[in-house]
């Protein structure tokens, strides 16, 4: 394919200029799956911090409280090491289905093209019609009728970009704090900001930037060069019986009738003829339209379909390759690891260390002392009793201001502790300090002493 047929973005015209694009709406049994899992993704996007799981939001960052729930499991501010469980899992998975299916993840799973597909186009082919009257809408010259049909599309845009808000805030603040927040914004500054940022965006993104979103900014379609291969499974025009193009009729062309089916049902304008393009997201749009044609002129079906360069091709495309398989592996590593983490995972965990800046203290009596703190984490589900005490060495001395203490259930608690002992006493010395609670829970934790020699005023 000549350069000049395939090097601008659909949505990009002479001098940069925006091109509009009116994707055609067409029922096909692919559009019919999508519905239903986009269904049920906004379903779980939106209802996460409304429903409770095992007693708690069923998403949830807290910050200020330094914990997260998430459908059932919750993690404390000392379990960063999920967090990077979780990261490396996520990316893992991204790259483990890249290489299967492609880019099918934009056209299936994305918000962006979930919202997009699911809600804001229905209401606007509601409202103005499929893409030739949309078209024509927007060319006519403003009429009272007109305007009014916009105010009421735009105004149900910014109604379901307030509800995209609105649970954006609800996944920090809870549901009693974003209730809270819009009863009195100005007593939650944090949360009506990220309310007014996130519906300003998405409203954006909805009236206005909507595919440019996939083509321009998110960089995952330009990754697709290091993630696929030829086996990897993509949208594709089997050229071998399409081309060349012709009329119905004519003997020596091939399947393709030239009808552009394929380009008009595309949410980002590309033709799919030309190959795998950085725009596609892989919605299949244009295979359901391709077969409708086809069924019509009793022709097999499948001339655009999901398949890999090497079908295409002809050849036989494998499943199981080298970084499908390294991929799979790292990322049952990772899973495995996750998964004996949490089998592991104690209700308390303990972790002494030192005071900053004043790791030692002369005292007006002579004595040495050492400032700790005692982070006690309680990942259970009721409230439990701590004592702390010293079990060598037998000459020193330990003091807790508060002792007992009591630790809530996900609660992380810091305790001052001091040690002290005699400036003779030598540096260095091991002091093991066991912590116990009222539900048979014991564990003792050392650290080293730290002092200097005191020099004596002349």
């Amino acid at each position: 394919m000549p350069l000049a047929e395939n090097d601008r973005m659909t949505t990009i015209g002479e001098g940069g200029a925006r091109i509009q694009l009116y994707p055609k709406w067409f029922r096909g049994r692919r559009l019919t799956w999508r519905t239903w899992v986009h269904g049920v993704l906004v379903a779980l996007l939106l209802v996460g911090p409304w429903i409770d799981v095992g007693g708690h939001p069923a998403i949830r960052i807290d910050i200020p409280g330094r914990r997260l729930h998430f459908w059932g499991a919750t993690l404390l501010a000392t379990d960063g090491a999920y967090l990077l469980f979780f990261l490396l899992g996520g990316a893992l998975t991204v790259f483990l289905f890249t290489a299967l299916f492609g880019r099918a993840w934009c056209g299936w799973s994305c918000p962006q093209t979930v919202f997009l597909e699911s809600i804001i186009r229905p209401i606007e082919r509601w409202l103005e019609g499929d893409a030739q009257k949309r078209r024509a809408f927007d060319n006519a010259p403003w009429t009272p009728r007109k305007a009014m049909i916009r105010a009421i599309k735009l105004g149900l845009f910014l109604i379901v970009c307030g509800a995209l808000g609105t649970t954006a805030v609800a996944y920090f603040l809870g549901r009693e704090g974003v209730l809270e927040a819009q009863a009195d914004p100005l007593a939650h500054p944090t949360g009506t900001a990220i309310f007014i940022f996130i519906t300003a965006v998405t409203f954006l993104d909805f009236a206005w930037f909507r595919e440019q979103v996939c083509t321009v900014v998110c960089p995952y379609g330009r990754w697709q060069s290091v993630l696929l291969d030829a086996h990897s499974l993509t949208v594709g025009y089997d050229p071998g019986r399409g081309e060349p193009r012709g009329k119905a009729k004519d003997p020596n062309a091939g399947d393709c009738v030239d009808c552009k089916k394929c380009v008009q049902v595309c949410p980002t304008g590309i033709d799919i003829r030309k190959g795998t393009q950085m725009e596609c997201v892989q919605c299949m749009a244009c295979i359901d339209a391709c077969d409708d044609i086809m069924v019509k002129l009793k022709r097999p079906k499948g001339l655009i379909r999901f398949t890999s360069e090497r079908e295409l091709a002809g050849q036989k495309t494998k499943v199981f390759r080298s970084r499908v398989v390294a991929y799979a592996l790292a990322l049952a590593g990772v899973i495995g690891a996750m998964t004996f983490s949490f089998a592991e995972r104690q209700d308390v965990t303990l972790n002494l260390g030192r005071q900053p800046k004043a790791p030692y203290a002369f005292l007006p009596d002579g004595r040495v002392q050492n400032s700790l703190r005692l982070r006690v984490s309680n990942r259970g589900d009721e409230p439990r009793n701590f004592d702390v005490r010293l079990v060598s060495p037998a000459d020193g001395e330990l003091v807790i201001p508060i002792a007992p203490f009591v630790v809530k259930p996900e609660e992380v608690k810091h305790v001052p502790v001091f040690l002290l002992q005699a400036a003779t006493a030598p540096a260095g010395r091991m002091y093991e300090i066991e912590v116990h609670d009222d539900h048979g829970f014991q564990e003792t934790v050392s650290i080293a002493f730290v002092s200097a020699v005191r020099e004596e005023a002349p």
